[in-house]
């Protein structure tokens, strides 16, 4: 972790119970870890028996770390770092109608931080979503999250039945969870209520 120049706090330890339950359906699947900043999910589902893992994250930086990760967790072996822009990536892909992977993990920083950026925020979570599951085949699984308050769980999870509608795919629940107990959320205080994190199957 860069505790200067990283984001935030460095590791995210709100996410933490979650990387446990992504990783549980990742044995044996080939993995597509988005936005992966220090590897995280990424080193959680290769430690779980992933046949490969691809880590992409803009950051060169990130990707640096990513990979050290992976080399001090001995985890080399099935994991792959790739610098580049997860939204031209996915695009990409989905331009080439490739399935390379059938898990996807998306972890993207928030997208808004404003009540009045909150139009561009949705159109930005849908776009990586409908071509995530575009990219999947039928029995893929999605894990899919948002950090930002103003991007609230039913408007997230509007924003996902759009982008499946879209996808022309169906979505199978597996979980719907947030962040931490160490993160508590205050009902008085609205702003605390800020992790939405679901896994689904592509049905």
């Amino acid at each position: 972790m860069d505790y200067i120049n990283g984001q935030k706090t460095g590791f995210f330890l709100d996410q933490k119970y979650n990387r446990r339950a992504a990783a549980s359906l990742a044995k044996g699947k080939t993995v597509l870890d988005c936005f992966t900043h220090t590897g995280a999910f990424g080193l959680n589902c290769a430690m779980a028996g992933a046949a490969h893992v691809n880590s992409v994250d803009i950051s060169e930086s990130a990707v640096a770390m990513a990979k050290a990760n992976a080399e001090l967790n001995g985890l080399t072996g099935n994991m792959t770092f790739t610098c580049a822009d997860v939204f031209a990536l996915l695009t990409k892909m989905a331009e080439e109608k490739r399935h390379d992977y059938d898990y996807i993990i998306l972890d993207p920083p928030a997208f808004t931080k404003d009540r009045t950026t909150v139009h561009n925020a949705y159109n930005g979570y849908k776009e990586i979503n409908l071509k995530a599951m575009k990219l999947l085949p039928r029995g893929g699984y999605l894990a899919t999250c948002s950090c930002s308050h103003f991007m609230g769980d039913e408007l997230f999870r509007k924003m996902l039945a759009d982008a499946a509608r879209d996808a022309k795919v169906s979505l199978r629940q597996i979980e719907a969870r947030t962040q931490s107990p160490d993160h508590p959320i205050l009902w008085n205080v609205r702003e605390t209520d800020y992790l939405k994190f679901y896994l689904f199957q592509v049905v």
